[in-house]
């Protein structure tokens, strides 16, 4: 019995240590693409001591490879045309879905002639392929622009009629052409019983030499599940280089800038299950409220024979 019980914990930490790096970034997910003459340095960045993403650039200083790791990882893979990004294909792998299993979007798009977005195209698919996959249908975003700047979303390709009722998306700027407010409400379902997936209300704020310094929300919706859409407030700063070298998030379960879910119609079953996320959202049960995480952003120059093969963090 001591024996086979020996065999059993092997096998496990065996297994563990073999998927280590596919918890960290998805075995389906391509590594690192480009030609190493194309990249001319790399940003990493830490949370708590840990590494969590690897972002890539050309000489132009333009995105070209983004790596995000953990038990729910990314990638991106961005292609420029002149300083368009005309292409771009995105890798997610879900902490909920097994391994090997990706989902991919690769996305087109067209500018006018002052560089403005006006057709974004979307192709999903999944890896591995599913034979019957009607919600991975291709879709487009048309963009009009307003004589006031806004803009003008249609999508096509995508039935939207039956389950969205509002999607406002609202980016403020001032007369510096600063982003200075960001407003966001989404709901779905039907009318009789509307489901309100995002509603909050950021504002941004800039030092001296108009670097964003904070950010923060003025307002969020928790929604049933007590979640957050973000910290409360997110604190920038810049080393000598003027690269952003970190970022202080910030959490609270301070109730002054946020809206709780009405659970006046909901079952008693369903008052039950708001009332338990709410104590474990009041006691940080989740890390994601009354904590104050720190984020490091180191840079490198690109060393072929040293970042050539892509670094996974290890568990």
């Amino acid at each position: 019995m001591k024996r086979l019980v020996l065999l059993i914990v092997a096998n496990i930490t065996l297994h563990a240590c073999g998927s280590s790096e596919q918890y960290y970034l998805d075995e389906a997910i391509p590594r690192l693409q480009s030609p190493v003459d194309q990249i001319a340095s790399l940003r990493t960045q830490w949370r708590g001591g840990e590494h969590i993403e690897t972002v890539f650039y050309d000489r132009k200083g333009r995105v070209i490879e983004k790596f995000n790791f953990g038990q729910s990882s990314l990638k991106e893979l961005h292609f420029y045309k002149g300083d368009l990004q005309k292409k771009s294909i995105y890798y997610s792998h879900s902490d909920s879905s097994e391994p090997g299993v990706v989902s991919i979007d690769t996305v087109t798009r067209d500018f006018d002639a002052n560089g403005r977005l006006l057709l974004e195209t979307h192709l999903p698919a999944d890896l591995p392929e599913r034979k019957s996959a009607t919600d991975r249908l291709s879709y487009s975003r048309h963009l009009s622009y307003t004589a006031k700047g806004d803009t003008i979303v249609k999508l096509e390709g995508m039935d939207v009629n039956d389950w969205q009722l509002v999607d406002i998306d609202r980016w403020e700027r001032d007369d510096k052409d600063l982003l200075k407010h960001h407003y966001r409400l989404y709901v779905i379902g039907d009318p009789a019983h509307p489901d309100t997936v995002y509603h909050f209300s950021q504002r941004f704020t800039y030092d001296k030499k108009e670097r964003l310094r904070m950010v923060w929300f003025d307002s969020m919706y928790l929604g049933k599940f007590y979640s957050a859409p973000g910290p409360d407030t997110v604190l920038y700063h810049y080393n000598n280089q003027n690269q952003l070298s970190g970022e202080e998030h910030v959490y609270t379960s301070d109730m002054r800038n946020k809206r709780e879910v009405d659970t006046t119609r909901l079952s008693k079953e369903d008052r039950e299950m708001v009332a338990s996320y709410r104590q474990r959202f009041m006691t940080n049960a989740y890390g994601m409220s009354n904590a104050r995480y720190v984020i490091v952003y180191k840079y490198e120059k690109f060393d072929p024979a040293r970042h050539g093969k892509l670094i996974i963090p290890s568990n």
